[in-house]
């Protein structure tokens, strides 16, 4: 806390001393780029929070106070007790413990920070990852099949993200979703693959974004959820019909303060020069607040959400106004898709997946034993 500015720990502590009120709330971390060190101008600040009510899954509550940012981390406490998930490792390993009722933050803390670095430990993680990849380009290949190219790039480009968390995780970066093209960037030329970053920001078209071009999508994206926001506010007696993580989230994109976190995080960015990291940021939020609307557009319709057909089923769709499609293909950078291009995509990320599949243990050992 004391590397923060004095504004910011007087927010913290007004929100620490809110929150302890709460019977259910027994420890609060923070974690992220203030945790770290690594914050900039737009940064949010990322809390913590241990719940003990009865749910078995992760959600995040927006708060706002003037203009400073904060995301609330909700998890459940038997999650720390019981069995850390690997999922929440980085998260634990970051947290400077705010505030811990029965010493329960404390302990779970200690336990991931002997283990964290364990080459088991991030066997274990990488293990993770690779399973998301081969999901994300088994879907990529199953929008393909349909000729839904737009769906097989998106897909696509999220599996090469999952494979390049494993070269994160070997180099001991932390994964963060604003500061990950430079973290790849890193991670590979400490473990000697440095073309693997050429060839992922090619791929991902990363490698050939302008100012201008960020500010488009920027520009889009937000449009795009002026429109969405007002589609879910019209829509809210079917959203509290909705799996319960699924209606916070819904809520949690809705709030206007998420966008113009959205906003200043990815303005500075792009201020700084960095439009590969601006693009990448703006893209992987975009998709993460399509697939929660999606949710909404499948219990509206009756039908199933596919994922591998995202793009074909917000094109397509009765309920949803088609400016959401038309914006969101601008936000993604995927306006126009050719068979050729999703084809050669997938076809370079399987090689790239197979490659480090391979070598994954392989550096595990020699990076961190």
């Amino acid at each position: 806390m004391e590397r923060l500015p004095s504004d910011i720990r007087g927010v913290l502590g007004s929100l620490v001393e809110d929150l302890r009120a709460r019977e259910e709330i027994s420890g609060i971390g923070l974690f992220g780029s203030r945790s770290r060190g690594d914050a900039v101008p737009g940064s949010d600040v990322d809390l913590l929070v241990v719940d003990r009510s009865d749910f078995d899954y992760e959600y995040v509550q927006r708060a706002q106070v003037d203009n400073l940012f904060l995301d609330l981390n909700h998890m459940p406490e038997k999650w720390i007790r019981e069995g850390v998930p690997p999922e929440i490792d980085q998260k634990l390993y970051e947290a400077q413990v705010l505030y811990d009722r029965s010493g329960t933050l404390e302990r779970g803390k200690d336990l991931i920070s002997n283990i964290y670095l364990k080459p088991e430990r991030v066997e274990i993680r990488t293990g993770n990852y690779l399973v998301e990849a081969d999901t994300y380009l088994s879907r990529g290949l199953s929008a393909y099949n349909k000729d839904d190219f737009q769906s097989a790039k998106v897909n696509g480009l999220i599996g090469l993200d999952a494979i390049m968390k494993i070269l994160v995780e070997v180099s001991r970066l932390p994964i963060s979703n604003s500061h990950f093209v430079r973290a790849v960037e890193s991670s590979t030329k400490r473990v000697g693959v440095g073309r693997l970053y050429s060839e992922y920001v090619h791929i991902a078209g990363w490698s050939e974004v302008s100012r201008q071009r960020c500010e488009s999508m920027l520009d889009s994206v937000l449009a795009m959820w002026k429109v969405a926001s007002v589609f879910v506010e019209d829509n809210s007696q079917k959203v509290e019909t909705l799996h319960v993580r699924v209606m916070k989230d819904l809520r949690y994109y809705g709030k206007d303060s998420f966008m113009r976190g959205l906003a200043a995080r990815a303005s500075s960015l792009i201020n700084d020069g960095l439009f590969g990291e601006a693009a990448h940021y703006v893209f992987r939020t975009s998709v993460s607040m399509l697939e929660n609307c999606l949710w909404l557009v499948s219990a509206l319709e009756g039908t199933r959400l596919d994922y591998t057909a995202l793009l074909q089923h917000l094109r397509e769709s009765k309920a949803l106004p088609n400016e959401i499609y038309q914006r969101a293909v601008e936000a993604l950078g995927i306006k126009e898709v050719s068979g050729r291009e999703a084809e050669e995509s997938l076809s370079r990320t399987r090689e790239i997946i197979l490659g480090v599949r391979k070598k994954r243990k392989e550096l595990i050992v020699s990076l961190l034993s």
